[in-house]
């Protein structure tokens, strides 16, 4: 098989690290941004995307070129419903729960 590079054999920090449970805020709205030219209309029993959520950080993983993403369990909800959500999120899109806003320091 041909040699299509690589990593030459160079020692790595673990790809994983463990965080126990940590409270982030995760911003659904930069996560999930609208399509360019959205024109959609208000739906009062929609899903509450468009907002900060709070959230628990268990994990940090980085992907193959060394971006970090947060494993991140939160609720989803709409009118009725609240689902349990867990999946990896980019760290851009998470900010540490006790944290003010970004531009309010």
């Amino acid at each position: 098989m041909k040699w299509i590079g690589g990593d030459n054999g160079q020692p790595h920090r673990p790809a994983f690290v463990r965080v126990g449970h940590k409270a982030v805020l995760i911003d659904l709205g930069a996560l999930y941004p609208n399509a360019p030219h959205f024109s959609g209309e208000y739906h009062p029993d929609g899903l509450q995307i468009r907002s900060v959520h709070l959230g628990v950080l268990t994990e940090w993983g980085r992907d193959e070129w060394g971006a970090w993403y947060g494993k991140v369990t939160y609720t989803i909800t709409s009118k009725d419903r609240q689902e349990k959500v867990t999946h990896w999120v980019p760290s851009w899109a998470l900010r540490p729960a006790g944290d003010p806003p970004p531009g309010r320091r």
